[in-house]
């Protein structure tokens, strides 16, 4: 009788070492997933310095079609990173708080997409190049390849547009970039 009951407890142990090692081992696998998964597709941020590491200012306009611009001064386009972001209700100045942010992100931070090929709206509408129109990319009055890719620089003056503008309507966009106050650079 105390063989079996020997026995009974060995196999208890067993199985509770089994299962200890099989959760141990599950446990295992999933953290090297975890990190195999983030080297080979790192978070958007990985590369951004700190907050605070820069500030940087920006103006900015967003036409469509060539009719009045995105309005990004509204509430659910305000300070939706802390690495880039627009705020005190002011959709023409971007701020720019860490080394390395792109204007990418700041489109991503609220739901939007923008390259070389499409700009998409938060509610999903898509604004393609097709045919005569296109996405143009302007910084500081001079077509940009950079697109989401641009990091701002403190003082530049940004302008995307998508349509099939004339050269004297995308100059008037530019010229409105012009009215929008960029603060000096802080020391």
């Amino acid at each position: 009788m105390r063989k079996e009951k020997a026995a009974k407890i060995g196999r208890k142990r067993r199985k509770g070492r089994l299962i200890a090692i099989g959760i141990i081992a599950a446990v295992a696998i999933g953290v090297g997933f975890a990190v195999y998964n983030y080297a080979q597709h790192p978070p958007r941020n990985a590369n951004f310095g700190a907050v605070g590491s820069e500030h940087e200012h920006a103006a900015f306009k967003l036409f469509i079609n060539n009719v009045e611009p995105i309005d990004f001064a509204q509430n659910q386009y305000q300070v939706k990173s802390r690495y880039i972001h627009f705020e005190a209700n002011n959709g023409a100045l971007v701020h720019r708080h860490a080394t390395g942010v792109d204007i990418g992100f700041l489109f991503e931070s609220f739901g939007m997409k923008f390259d070389n090929n499409c700009f998409t709206l938060d509610n999903g509408t898509s604004y393609c190049n097709d045919g005569d129109k296109t996405i143009k990319f302007y910084v500081n009055g001079v077509r940009n390849q950079m697109y989401d890719k641009y990091v701002l620089e403190d003082g530049d003056r940004i302008l995307i547009t998508y349509g099939n503008e004339t050269p004297e309507q995308i100059d008037a966009q530019l010229n409105t970039l012009e009215l929008i106050t960029v603060p000096a650079q802080q020391p």
